[in-house]
């Protein structure tokens, strides 16, 4: 009898080595990195500020309507360093609750170019509280920089 509850929990140990993997699940690491605060040279000052995304680059921002709860288009200009309007970059935005990361994340959201050469990306600010917009920059592909913009709803 103790050989064979023995044999019954060798098996039960070895079986998941053995078995197969069910495929429904994705593969490799999915998961976000942890939430670590911008320093203080990532964060824009306020709106129609400059900031240096890189060498080469930088940005200015503004809101279509002063941000409170509802729906708000955030609006990023961009120069290059002899202060021309530069539209051949690629933006996304990460709008966020830093204490509640995850929870009212949208992700990185494409930007889109508009008329009067502006960067455009919708963000709904759903309640009350500290919000993170994270701005990433890349040129062909090859990421340039990013900076933050923080707001007090």
């Amino acid at each position: 009898m103790k050989r064979i509850l023995l044999l019954i929990s060798i098996a039960l140990m070895l079986l998941p080595l053995f078995s197969q993997h069910c495929g429904s699940c994705t593969k490799g690491n999915t998961s976000k990195p942890a939430y670590t605060a911008p320093t203080d040279k990532q964060v824009i000052a306020a709106p129609k500020k400059t900031h240096w995304i890189s060498t080469n680059y930088y940005i200015t921002y503004e809101w279509n309507k002063k941000p409170k709860i509802g729906h708000f288009v955030l609006l990023v200009r961009a120069f290059d360093k002899d202060k021309k309007p530069v539209t051949n970059l690629d933006f996304t935005a990460d709008a966020y609750m830093p204490s509640m990361k995850g929870a009212h994340d949208t992700g990185d959201v494409k930007m889109q170019l508009n008329r009067k050469n502006q960067y455009a990306v919708p963000v709904h600010f759903m309640m009350l509280g500290d919000w993170e917009i994270h701005i990433k920059a890349s040129l062909n592909g090859k990421m340039l920089g990013s900076a933050f913009i923080k707001l007090d709803i």
